[in-house]
């Protein structure tokens, strides 16, 4: 029999180069793939175990960087004894959202598998076509749509039409010469007029044929737009993509799995790279159309990094990577990579990714590499232990050779105390050592090697040590858990009994001597097994470290074991606090593909004083505006006051957004959307009182021309919003 058809990752976008446009109901199109390819059973299936399904979604820079980034995922997989991944790949050239989020909903729709879902994309999404009339084609159909749908039924009609008289005319022509009336006169002149009526009649049809192609179709053009110029286009572009991402995020977590986003670097797009001579003769128009949409449009998909991050998603701003890279990247003028570029994307896109590969791999150190298996001559593990004082860690191997000891060595040491993170490594969250055996004092004896590295005097959570090499990865690793003295946990406990806690949910948490405590009275292993999340939002994002300012805050997740442990019957856990004024906490328990098993937000309490006298300096205002919420200016802040209030009312998220007499106010991302976002959660700016609800939020110095404020739900648009003109 013949083989069985490949599975849908060989050729979901076939290649490039393919000259066939299928047009898809779904997907817009397909380039070189007969539909009967995405058939159901050729999507992977829900399976227990390998291999890890991987999707990429994207347009032409992802489906070329898609074999780099298989190789490293290969690599990965097999350095962590594992099957390699089933990579599909599902970008094709062209394509720009909705049609990523389309392909994804109906492949998961059609019971496909995925554990992992990646989306590159960012150049298609803000290099829409522009029409000055605003009748298309629309910027959210697919590329080359008019084209992919051919002939209208009006067309078709005109041209059957059209058809059927020449046809006749034909047929008048061929019986007149053999007919025994043509040397009437009679006949002669009712045989012209038929055959001038109906020349006339094709005329007036070719025509009409011709207006009907030229104007506009709903079939072709898609729904009238009101936008109708590249700078509306491109800003709802931007709006497009965000809200594209956050239905995927959802899409995959809905599914069970984890969604990654990333914005492909581009050679027009801040912060570029330092073009070589090639590139710049050959890959750089910054006056094209491309070019100038690029610089335009970039900053305006930038502008919703930090939004995307905060709502969850896995979102990774990629337009810096080559900023030290001076060698040729680019092979054209619009975004494609040479192989050294793609090599470099791929990498980029690999580092962000180890998260998630980790926990699809269930969190197991590296293991050896092929180089090493392949000689037959990995070298086997050190014992590793700490020393009786804890102040140095021990390695000793039996049957030591020197070749043994020729790789270097590696220590990632895990503070239990955030302050005591060294500053050149706050991603990681760890003091990184590299050594080789000879450096710490390493000796043979008798067929043993043995080495001791001394620790730093801080309190620690964890370590990871083991050998490598260098663009080849762990040769072996072992990660060992110190635990927290009992005796400590329960000086710890005991000194809680007077205290109250802060929240409750899953555990009691409680604020002492700038530690978060995580308590819970009747506790099992079960109870701390599923990671920890914790996230701080400062007063001032200044006091974050530069690359998680485009946040705005700052994530402290944990394993239990590392900062905690289990005493009679009990566990408690202490996290150390940042010591900057801190505006906010989220934290709570989370299981990846699952989504949150709980969750609490702790937000610093109100100023019920202030808020009581702020209350009472308007009861001679007049609110400049009034809807769900009255508004007050007061002291150059806006004031939100409802004078009958429940929970309810403020539990949704509030937006503002101010317009600058003088665009130049503005920050640099924010200037080409045109306004400040301000966007706030009630608690930040206020409180509940006596029945009441107030929020006071401070105004930027500068001129103001006009603020749009309100509510609004994710999913469900603005609750009530008021536009106010500021004279000032």
């Amino acid at each position: 029999p013949p083989p069985p058809p490949p599975l849908v990752n060989q050729d979901l976008a076939a290649t490039p180069e393919s000259p066939l446009l299928t047009r898809h109901p779904l997907y817009g199109y397909i380039r070189g793939l007969p539909f009967h390819h995405l058939s159901e059973e050729r999507l992977p299936q829900p399976r227990q175990g390998d291999p890890v399904v991987i999707a990429l979604l994207g347009g032409s820079v992802a489906y070329d960087v898609k074999p780099y980034l298989e190789r490293a995922l290969n690599h990965w997989f097999a350095g962590n004894n594992r099957p390699p991944p089933l990579v599909l790949n599902w970008a094709a050239v062209g394509v720009s959202q909705p049609q990523q989020t389309m392909l994804a909903a109906s492949a998961l729709l059609r019971g496909g598998a995925v554990d992992l879902l990646i989306n590159l994309d960012g150049v298609n999404e803000i290099g829409k076509e522009t029409s000055p009339t605003g009748v298309g084609p629309f910027p959210f159909f697919p590329r080359q749509w008019k084209g992919l749908v051919g002939l209208t039924a009006e067309e078709l009609l005109l041209i059957g039409q059209i058809g059927i008289l020449r046809r006749e005319r034909a047929r008048r022509a061929a019986v007149w010469e053999t007919s025994i009336l043509r040397r009437s006169a009679l006949f002669g002149l009712l045989n012209r007029y038929q055959q001038e009526r109906n020349a006339a009649e094709i005329i007036r049809l070719n025509h009409t044929l011709a207006t009907v192609k030229s104007a506009y179709s709903l079939e072709k053009h898609g729904p009238r737009s009101w936008l109708n110029s590249a700078g509306k286009i491109q800003q709802e572009a931007a709006r497009f993509w965000y809200r594209s991402s956050l239905m995927l995020n959802r899409l995959a977590a809905g599914a069970g799995a984890d969604y990654y986003h990333f914005l492909q670097p581009n050679q027009y797009a801040p912060p570029a790279k330092p073009l070589s001579p090639w590139e710049r003769a050959n890959a750089y128009e910054p006056d094209g159309r491309i070019g100038t949409a690029m610089a335009q449009g970039y900053p305006l998909l930038t502008g919703f990094n930090q939004d995307l991050q905060r709502q969850g998603v896995n979102y990774f701003d990629l337009t810096g990577i080559f900023v030290d890279h001076s060698e040729t990247l680019y092979r054209d003028s619009c975004c494609h990579l040479n192989d050294r570029g793609n090599e470099l994307l791929a990498t980029a896109i690999m580092r962000r990714l180890e998260p998630a590969l980790r926990r699809q791999v269930g969190e197991r150190p590296a293991g050896p590499v092929s180089p090493w298996a392949a000689a037959g001559r990995r070298p086997a593990d050190f014992q590793v232990s700490l020393q009786e004082d804890g102040k140095g860690l021990r390695y000793v191997r039996e049957g030591c050779a020197p070749a043994d000891t020729e790789p270097r060595f590696f220590l990632h040491i895990v503070p239990r105390a955030a302050a005591d993170r060294p500053s050149l490594s706050p991603e990681q969250g760890s003091d990184n050592r590299v050594f080789s055996f000879a450096e710490v004092g390493g000796r043979f004896s008798a067929g043993q090697c043995a080495a001791q590295i001394s620790l730093p005097d801080y309190p620690i959570a964890a370590l990871r040590t083991g050998q490598y090499i260098p663009t080849q990865g762990d040769l072996w690793s072992t990660e060992l858990i110190i635990p927290v003295d009992s005796e400590q946990l329960r000086a710890d406990y005991a000194a809680l009994s007077a205290e109250q806690p802060v929240a409750r949910d899953y555990f009691d948490l409680y604020v002492q001597d700038y530690r978060l405590i995580y308590l819970r009275e009747t506790c099992t292993n079960q109870d701390t097994a599923a990671n920890f999340f914790l996230h701080i939002v400062p007063e001032d994002v200044a006091d974050l470290p530069d690359d998680r300012r485009d946040a705005g805050f700052v994530h402290q997740d944990f394993d239990f074991a590392r900062q905690g442990g289990h005493f009679d019957g009990k566990c408690l856990a202490a996290i150390a606090l940042p010591e900057y004024p801190i505006r906010e906490i989220r934290t709570g328990q989370h299981i990846p593909g699952q989504g949150n098993l709980w969750s609490v937000q702790l937000i610093a309490a109100p100023d019920y004083a202030q808020l009581r006298a702020d209350y009472a300096a308007l009861a001679a205002a007049v609110p400049a505006a009034r809807d769900y919420f009255a508004l007050y200016w007061q002291d150059n802040r806006l004031l939100y006051l409802r004078e009958s209030c429940a929970a309810a009312d403020t539990a949704a998220n509030f937006f503002l957004h101010i317009v600058p007499e003088d665009a130049a106010d503005l920050p640099e991302e924010r200037r080409p959307a045109g306004f400040a976002n301000l966007d706030f959660a009630f608690a930040r700016y206020g409180g509940a009182f006596d029945g009441k609800c107030l929020a006071a939020v401070p105004l930027p110095d500068y001129s103001i021309k006009t603020i749009r404020t309100g509510q609004f739900q994710t999913g469900r648009g603005e609750l009530w919003a008021v536009e106010l003109a500021v004279a000032r």
